[in-house]
């Protein structure tokens, strides 16, 4: 039977008519359900071999994103030029480094900006006055395991209430997330009796480094109390906060941006797979993911500068992709290289050495204590690795 056309009445039928349109509008004026108009997408901006690797121009803004692989792979580079462009924009980057090893001289050359605070001190063995650093000071907000067990230990997040002194002695994945939301609730305008009167990107790195509360008030050191609290004390910040700054009746665009610590599942069939330390409640929330290095082997050649015979390695190449990208949709990947002064493109390798060679050959001379190293001389720049790792 041929399929009959539509009548003009039927048509009619369809059409939602005018009456219950403006019903429908008046609801949602009464109860306030306008507010769906998000930001245009913004980007804090990596350098442009970030860009020549993945296709997208950094870390989107108002996100919640993640960088994740095996070890030296080049996540914590990543994080530290996305600080120097923090600082450039005007958006206070939040410092959580909960691994102990904050590289601040690497941070410097990767843009960075800070300022050494000294205190001077007798050397005993000379007796002379010497200056010593002991802080950094700049814009940015810093916390490592003994600042945030400083501020929150005695926060018990069993009960939710704090306690006149603390029952752990180090600090938990719980503070992290503690610190955030106070923080996003101190921001705001003098009039607004805020104290933070700017956009925030808060970096962590790492997931995966910090017990929760109830392993170790266990003292069992439980995966899944970690993992389950790492979703639940996140859950808020991730799927609420962070992502309703977005829109535009919001003063500020807040930004999320994690490093995460990862192990290699091989007891399943087929291909090792890659999963998140911590729990994998994290990733179902995160919105854009890079992924450094391989997965069976780290997928790293090492970059070595040579001058009369002696080798220096001084950075890396390695494969990076867009694992999960839900903010404009493009996944790709490529190759970049890590480097003292951050991220370059494994093509312009020649580039970096006419710009750097000083620095490349003044540590060759430093570390060898050769004085006929000619700092201002030549130098010789190689990957080093399998046919995979350097092509």
């Amino acid at each position: 039977m041929a399929k009959q056309p539509i009548k003009k009445k039927d048509v009619q039928m369809l059409s939602t008519p005018e009456s219950k349109m403006a019903s429908i509008a008046k609801f949602k004026e009464t109860n306030k359900l306008g507010n769906v108009k998000d930001k245009d997408l913004e980007w804090i901006v990596l350098p442009p071999a970030f860009y020549d690797a993945v296709r997208t121009p950094g870390i989107p803004k108002g996100f919640f994103s993640m960088a994740r692989g095996l070890s030296n792979t080049g996540k914590s580079t990543i994080k530290l030029c996305l600080i120097a462009e923090c600082q450039r924009m005007g958006i206070l980057p939040v410092i959580y480094e909960t691994e102990g090893n904050f590289p601040w001289d690497h941070a410097r050359m990767c843009g960075v900006q800070f300022e050494d605070v000294t205190e001077d001190f007798v050397n005993e063995e000379t007796g002379e006055v010497e200056k010593k650093i002991v802080d950094h000071t700049g814009f940015f907000l810093y916390y490592d395991q003994q600042i945030l067990f400083e501020q929150y230990g005695k926060m018990d997040y069993k009960e939710g209430k704090e306690l006149s002194k603390p029952n752990r002695k180090i600090a938990v994945l719980e503070d992290i997330a503690y610190s955030i939301n106070d923080l996003l609730d101190k921001q705001g305008t003098d009039v607004e009796n805020g104290e933070i009167d700017c956009e925030m990107c808060f970096i962590w790195d790492s997931v995966g480094s910090l017990p929760s509360y109830k392993s170790v008030l266990s003292k069992t050191g439980n995966n899944m109390f970690d993992a389950a609290a790492t979703k639940q004390s996140f859950n808020t910040i991730v799927s609420n906060r962070i992502p309703l700054s977005r829109k535009e009746t919001s003063p500020y665009s807040n930004t999320f941006f994690v490093v995460n610590k990862v192990w290699i599942d091989s007891m399943q069939m087929g291909q090792p797979k890659m999963k998140n330390s911590g729990g994998e409640g994290l990733w179902y929330a995160v919105r854009f993911c890079i992924e450094m290095g391989g997965t069976v082997t780290d997928g790293v050649a090492p970059l070595k500068a040579t001058s009369n015979g002696k080798d220096y390695f001084f950075g890396m190449q390695t494969k990076i992709k867009v694992k999960k990208n839900h903010v404009n949709d493009i996944t790709y990947e490529g190759k970049i290289c890590s480097v003292p002064h951050g991220l370059w493109n494994p093509d312009k390798l020649d580039s970096y050495k006419k710009l750097h060679s000083k620095f490349l050959l003044t540590k060759l001379a430093t570390m060898f204590n050769d004085s006929s190293i000619d700092v201002d001389g030549e130098i010789e720049i190689q990957k080093v690795g399998n046919e995979d790792d350097v092509d």
